[in-house]
């Protein structure tokens, strides 16, 4: 069985490992213009920072003995503000994890990391969970691309990596595909694009700028709602 990842739309992933755990990155359901499927509730739900389209309806989208991840300012605003959770589903009763930092959580390992963006309470962070067989893969979050990103990829074999491109919020596709050449991933898959019309509209751009900067990383451009496997 291969690891699977769903794109709901934006920076919303549900990832299914090949162990069976299910992982929802960044919940954005409800209000999501192009989410046409609800993913179901998560074992592992990870928050890379407090904007209201990372982390909608967690209640409803974390399993009744799931585990919420994000830093511990992140995780009370998510207690506050999304009802139906207690501490037992807050990452280490509510004190959660912060940047730098590796939990075990079942048996997949997650890493927070830097990323860099704004955010009401705590700082933005991204992810990279690596699946009790071994792979790595790295959410970024909500960033612009930074140098650290090819320490990122020295320090960690990524498989699989979820940019964003869509611009104006986060990186643009010229910066997204030197990212990708920076963190040296199998596959990438472009994100939180086309969700708002003030956004880059599709990928297009970005894949042509990866095959030229980084020829060796396979590029897999799904639709909101559409799936792949690695």
């Amino acid at each position: 069985m291969a690891h699977e990842f769903n794109w709901i739309g934006h920076a919303c992933f549900e990832i299914t490992l090949d162990s069976g755990e299910k992982i929802l990155v960044d919940p954005f359901t409800e209000e999501n213009p192009v989410a046409d499927t609800e993913p179901e509730p998560a074992d592992i739900v990870l928050i890379t920072h407090d904007h209201f389209d990372h982390m909608e309806n967690i209640g409803d989208l974390t399993a009744e003995d799931g585990t919420v991840v994000g830093q511990p300012e992140v995780l009370a605003r998510v207690q506050e503000n999304n009802g139906g959770l207690s501490e037992d589903n807050l990452l280490n009763g509510g004190m959660g994890m912060n940047i730098g930092g590796t939990v075990t959580v079942g048996d997949v390992d997650i890493t927070m990391i830097q990323a860099f963006h704004s955010s009401d309470v705590g700082s933005p962070a991204a992810y990279l969970i690596t699946a009790p067989s071994g792979e790595v893969f790295y959410h970024a979050g909500d960033t612009g691309i930074f140098g650290g990103m090819r320490e990122i990829g020295e320090l960690y074999d990524i498989d699989v990596a979820m940019l964003p491109i869509g611009s104006v919020f986060t990186m643009d596709p010229k910066q997204a595909a030197l990212a990708t050449s920076l963190i040296d991933p199998e596959v990438v898959i472009p994100m939180h694009y086309g969700t708002f019309g003030i956004l880059v509209p599709d990928s297009d751009e970005f894949e042509k700028l990866v095959a030229e900067r980084a020829p060796s990383v396979e590029v897999v451009a799904i639709s909101p709602g559409k799936s792949c496997q690695y």
